[in-house]
């Protein structure tokens, strides 16, 4: 079926950013966020490898992964335009479509503290005009026009293909264009790593910097769901006030991640086809009822409580679906559910559990470090073997007569989770079209 699609020649694109000049212009935009990027296939220039320009903007995609994982419902699509329009008055600026999209569409503005995106010029094209991007490019480079698109049409250096259907189509690279016009390339040294060194770092959106509040929620979230649990077994007291400090902390934690605070209860709005909707509207479930079951000590609300803070659990790890992990292993040590079933066994003291929990995080731990040395990655060793420790000791201490050895070993058990969750975040995240446009992807 036809429908409104860009075209991209990459032959023809010289990336003098006219287009983005001529998208910002009839949008007024902010300077500092461009909602269509020219990038640069061999950004140094190096003489051996073919440069190439590559310039994205949202796709407007049948599947499109920005609307199906907003929490807050602030995707719409256009059915005239197939225009997947982004509405500023509803977003939340939890920045978790930028997470869903895997061409780096919407741009979130640290000064309106929402997202922007391409809105594929839906009045000009109403109109029967072309986009101002396309109307901008001086070398034909970019079209547009009704399309009826296979999946051959998107293969190209640079492009993510995740059967989202992307409104796209992609002119790839003529052969002749796919090696530099130099004398003598076959003497022309290609020295992968130094290249690597050499190109500009790529900006990440996922950092442990900026998501430092996450790794304090979701640890967070697990030690409240396993207090609660050992609590129904009776295996340790559980107090209103101390549990509601800790909730309303998490809660805070985790409003400091979004632009507009005002609006966090548009969180729960897409339960149908959002993760970080589940996350929230278990989470908070989780919370309400364990706080009537303190209050009135019926132990259903507790059980119901309980069922609600493993959905929180699950859900917090399928957030984090899109992310992509240096070591490329299917399972992390720091995964929130792992974390939440090693307080819960420390907590009721089951000593053959707690060793099968140590075991499998312990051999999850190892083989991560293991899997980043061998690829030559940063692993931090030092602080690799203090998270160690911090599984091992509180085991050394299991079964001392000692008063307080167990608030001594949740303790340090606690220092252990925060360490593994913080490396999650750091080696963690989202595959863009610059990333992919690095010399592993374009080598000959």
């Amino acid at each position: 079926m036809e429908k409104n699609s860009f075209i991209f020649n990459t032959n023809r694109c010289v990336g003098c950013n006219a287009c983005v000049a001529g998208c910002s212009i009839e949008n007024g935009t902010d300077f500092r966020v461009n909602w269509r990027e020219v990038n640069t296939g061999n950004k140094i220039k190096h003489p051996g490898l073919p440069v190439f320009h590559f310039s994205l903007a949202c796709n407007h995609c049948e599947d499109a992964p920005c609307m199906k994982n907003c929490p807050a419902l602030a995707y719409t699509r256009d059915e005239k335009t197939g225009a997947i329009i982004h509405h500023a008055e509803a977003c939340i600026g939890c920045t978790y479509c930028t997470w869903a999209c895997p061409y780096d569409a919407p741009k979130f503005n640290p000064a309106t503290k929402i997202v922007e995106k391409c809105n594929f010029c839906v009045d000009r094209i109403s109109d029967g005009k072309r986009p101002a991007c396309v109307e901008a490019c001086p070398v034909g480079a970019l079209d547009f026009g009704l399309l009826d698109l296979k999946e051959e049409d998107r293969v190209t250096p640079g492009f993510v293909d995740m059967g989202i259907k992307p409104s796209i189509q992609l002119i790839p690279l003529r052969e002749a264009n796919m090696a530099p016009k130099v004398e003598n390339t076959d003497q022309v040294e290609i020295d992968e790593k130094k290249i690597e060194e050499w190109l500009p770092k790529p900006k990440d959106k996922v950092a442990l910097d900026k998501e430092w509040t996450l790794v304090l929620f979701t640890i967070a979230v697990a030690g409240l769901v396993s207090w609660q649990a050992a609590h129904l077994m009776g295996a340790i007291d559980m107090q209103l006030i101390p549990f509601a400090i800790v909730s309303v902390l998490a809660i805070a934690l985790t409003s400091l991640h979004i632009g507009k605070k005002m609006r966090m209860w548009r969180f729960i709005l897409n339960l149908k086809g959002s993760w970080l909707s589940r996350e929230i509207f278990s989470f908070s479930g989780f919370l309400g009822l364990t706080g009537f079951q303190l209050v009135t000590g019926n132990i259903w609300f507790g059980i119901l409580a309980l069922i609600f803070g493993i959905c929180s659990l699950i859900s917090v790890d399928m957030v984090y679906k899109f992310l992509t992990r240096k070591d490329g292993l299917p399972v992390h040590s720091g995964m929130v559910s792992l974390t939440g079933i090693l307080f819960f066994v420390w907590l009721i003291e089951v000593p053959i559990v707690i060793e099968l929990i140590i075991l499998i995080k312990g051999s999850l731990y190892i083989g991560r470090k293991i899997s980043l040395r061998l690829i030559r990655l940063k692993h931090f060793p030092a602080l690799s073997l203090l998270r160690t420790l911090c599984l091992l000791i509180p085991y050394f201490l299991l079964g001392t007569q000692w008063e307080l050895s167990l608030a001594i070993s949740l303790a340090i058990i606690l220092a252990g989770e925060l360490i593994d969750r913080a490396e999650f975040y750091y080696e963690s995240d989202v595959i863009t079209p610059e990333k992919e446009l690095r010399i592993k992807n374009y080598e000959q």
